[in-house]
Formats: C-alpha cells, sequence, structure tokens
C-alpha cells in the first residue's frame, strides 16, 4: 500500500531521514555528558557529620567510584539527569524508525 503512493512513501522516508539525523544528534549529545549516578555518604567523625558526594560508574565489567567536590555536586547532578533524558528520547526515536521502516519494508 505504501510503496504504491508515493507522496506517502515519501513523508514516511523523510521523516525516518530526520529521525536518524535526530537521533545521531542525540548521541553525540549523550556522549559529551556524564555518566553514572551521584550518591551522598554521611560520615561521622568525632561527634561530628559530614556528608561528601560520590560518582558511581562502570568501567568495563569494574564498578568505579569518583570524589566529586562539593561546589560541583549539584551541576554534575543536573547533567546526569539531562543524560538520562536523552537517554529516553532517544529510545522513543529509535522505536519510531523501527516503525516507519517496518511500515516502508526496509
Amino acid at each position: 500500500m505504501v510503496k504504491k503512493d508515493k507522496v506517502l512513501s515519501g513523508m514516511l522516508q523523510d521523516e525516518m531521514e530526520r529521525c536518524e539525523r535526530l537521533a545521531n544528534s542525540l548521541k553525540e549529545a549523550i556522549s559529551e555528558l556524564p555518566k553514572g549516578s551521584l550518591h551522598k555518604r554521611r560520615m561521622r567523625y568525632k561527634k561530628k557529620e559530614f556528608v561528601y558526594h560520590y560518582l558511581k560508574l562502570r568501567d568495563g565489567s569494574k564498578s568505579v567510584y569518583r570524589h566529586v567536590p562539593e561546589g560541583e555536586a549539584e551541576q554534575l547532578e543536573k547533567q546526569i539527569n539531562e543524560r538520562r533524558k536523552k537517554e529516553g528520547n532517544l529510545k522513543e526515536i529509535k522505536n519510531r524508525i523501527k516503525y516507519l521502516k517496518k511500515l516502508l519494508r526496509l
């Protein structure tokens, strides 16, 4: 049905190309943002309580923990949330591309 209608086929092809460009730009943006998750740990020492932040991420098969200075923690958390949001958008775009390929039978 789609192959018979050249206008509809062209529109779907254009949409698929647009989605692929968007997916590529999202992949580039994701690669520039930090991986992992931000954690807080509370430590007590001589009746004082200290809070420190650390970044937990995977490096191959190993878990890596990196200390994050107090001033950078808030900005890092925003970047991690932005990465998660973009990863969700990328997943939606990939599903859309998959659906369009089925419609176009590619």
